[in-house]
């Protein structure tokens, strides 16, 4: 009878020896896949900043274009509301000039 008890409690002590053997290993499988997740995070976010200080940089030279361009499109505006002043004083002058012709042909007429 104690021959059998051994052998049940050597098969037992097996047998839990594989079960933790499989948890331990299932465990250092996980913990390799998930230090390859954090490595491949790791490269993603490094390109991500790579990235990113490319566009800001970018977006740097362009606000120093657009401040070197800033005098030109003031002056453009400018010339903008001049032609629209220009406009509105030759409306005026041919306005005027029609008036003058009707004018004219009135005094030519008598």
């Amino acid at each position: 009878s104690s021959g059998i008890n051994a052998e049940y409690g050597h098969e037992l002590f097996n047998k839990m020896a594989d079960y933790m053997q499989t948890e331990l290993s299932g465990t250092k499988d996980t913990y390799a896949m998930l230090e390859e997740l954090n490595e491949i995070a790791l490269d993603q976010y490094s390109n991500l900043t790579h990235s990113t200080s490319q566009i800001k940089d970018s977006l740097n030279d362009l606000d120093v274009k657009y401040k070197l361009l800033l005098p030109y499109l003031e002056q453009l505006n400018q010339l903008d509301v001049s032609v629209a002043s220009l406009e509105q004083a030759t409306l005026r002058l041919d306005a005027y000039t029609k008036v003058l012709e009707s004018k004219f042909k009135k005094l030519e007429k008598r």
